[in-house]
């Protein structure tokens, strides 16, 4: 007998590798990390926009080390101005360091075609898609490509992340995965 399986379906996806805009064509066009056929949109097939931050948590195991009974990590044992009195040889134990990472990701929906195509903002080439107007700062760049794409496609639909950074609000909070990212923007 088997443990019951665990399996996520998520709908059909393409990552963006590229986005390129034709402003006096009004066109948009896409190509795809995974080298398929290249797409290219007009502003009105542009169903729905979205946008989200997706918490990233990463737990890493430090050792610990004892002076006097009090316990320390490496990392404050190296911040020390100057090296303790000598005492007992340190005690080492297992600690943890937890840290949060937000990374931004967008999606496309458009007309006629039967999957979502998203790019995650760690691995886009805003250089390429967004020219001078691009810095080196990720969240200063996704927000200036949510108002391109909100500019090229203005009767989509757009989501709460969309909304906000237009209108210069605070950003909705983080999801917690990139499946449940899909799943709200497949809808």
């Amino acid at each position: 007998m088997s443990g019951p399986e665990f399996e996520v379906v998520l709908p059909p996806n393409a990552r963006i590798a590229g986005l390129r805009f034709e402003d006096a064509a009004r066109t948009l066009h896409v190509a795809f990390e995974d080298g398929g056929v290249d797409r290219t949109l007009d502003g009105d097939g542009v169903r729905a926009l979205h946008g989200a931050r997706i918490r990233h948590e990463t737990i890493t195991t430090l050792p610990q080390r004892s002076i006097g009974g009090e316990a320390m990590t490496a990392v404050a044992l190296a911040a020390q101005p100057r090296k303790p009195p000598r005492q007992r040889l340190f005690e080492v134990r297992e600690g943890f360091q937890h840290s949060e990472d937000l990374h931004f990701a967008l999606a496309i929906r458009a007309a006629g075609i039967g999957q979502l195509m998203y790019l995650l903002a760690s691995s886009f080439n805003f250089r390429k898609t967004l020219g001078a107007d691009a810095t080196y700062t990720t969240e200063t760049n996704v927000r200036a490509l949510v108002r391109k794409l909100a500019g090229f496609a203005p009767q989509a639909v757009q989501d709460s992340f969309f909304a906000a950074v237009l209108k210069g609000m605070a950003l909705p909070p983080p999801v917690e995965s990139l499946v449940e990212f899909f799943r709200t923007a497949s809808r």
